[in-house]
């Protein structure tokens, strides 16, 4: 008996790091394709460097897409986590009997394909006469992110105890003064979480930001124009900060559930 649990726990320690080797070892070749000293993507690699980074430090383009990227992700934060946090709280207060329904509707542009999205964003834009910018990326980029940012704080809603509000309403706090020292202080590890996804999901999207940008590259338009000459050490070493970016970033949100979560816990008990 004991020898066919250990059979069965060894079999699924292999068949669990033969997925992991099949999800990361394409990342795990860009990042290493990035140090090769080597034009061409091949093995063995002979030398390491660091010239394709310094590269593309040097490059314009690559620092002004940089700089777009993180101004459209950081603008997204604002606006998303914002849309999203009024959202979810106005119908968790003020709506109960309709949060399925809120719900529901606020995860659409989730299940709707970004090829979808972004035809029906730049439909949008060219019926309203707006002008292709870095604001409708961002605009567009809001739409994606909104629905994580409302099930996020709805999913932390779900356990808040509506007894401290009421007792602050009860010693003559105004409905502006409890949100912002009862509420918002409860509230912030989902909303630093859903603001690190936001993030994330900005800096990495692709399809609607094709649809909706201007003339103004964002960091994944780049990487996207230069694939069209082939897959060179540059866009292995884009391909890595951005890989490096997201990693942190996710990981980061990871960080502040676990210790929301130990929080509750501990209040709890």
């Amino acid at each position: 008996m004991i020898g066919a649990r250990k059979s069965s726990t060894v079999l699924l320690g292999l068949w669990t790091a033969l997925v992991l080797l099949f999800l990361f070892a394409p990342l795990l070749l860009v990042a290493l394709f990035s140090f090769n000293n080597s034009e061409i993507s091949v093995l063995p690699i002979r030398e390491f460097t660091l010239r394709w980074y310094e590269r593309l430090a040097a490059n314009e383009a690559f620092r002004t897409a940089l700089g777009n990227s993180l101004l459209v992700a950081g603008a997204t934060v604002v606006l998303a986590t914002t849309l999203g946090l009024a959202a979810a709280t106005g119908a968790h207060r003020y709506a109960p009997r309709l949060r399925t329904a809120f719900r529901s509707g606020a995860s659409l542009p989730m299940m709707v394909p970004h090829l979808i999205l972004g035809i029906a964003l730049l439909g949008f834009y060219n019926l309203a006469q707006i002008e292709l910018s870095l604001g409708t990326v961002i605009m567009g980029h809001s739409v994606v992110a909104f629905p994580y940012v409302f099930l996020i704080v709805s999913a932390r809603l779900v356990g808040f105890d509506s007894s401290l509000e009421e007792a602050a309403r009860d010693l003559g706090a105004g409905p502006a003064r409890i949100f912002w020292e009862i509420t918002l202080p409860l509230l912030a590890p989902a909303i630093l979480t859903a603001a690190l996804i936001s993030f994330t999901l900005s800096f990495d999207e692709v399809v609607v930001t094709f649809f909706t940008t201007g003339t103004d590259n964002t960091l994944p338009m780049v990487i996207w124009s230069m694939l069209r000459v082939g897959i060179t050490p540059e866009i292995n070493a884009i391909a890595t900060l951005t890989v490096v970016v997201s990693c942190v970033m996710a990981g980061l949100a990871e960080v502040v559930i676990r210790r929301s979560r130990q929080t509750t816990v501990g209040k709890g008990e």
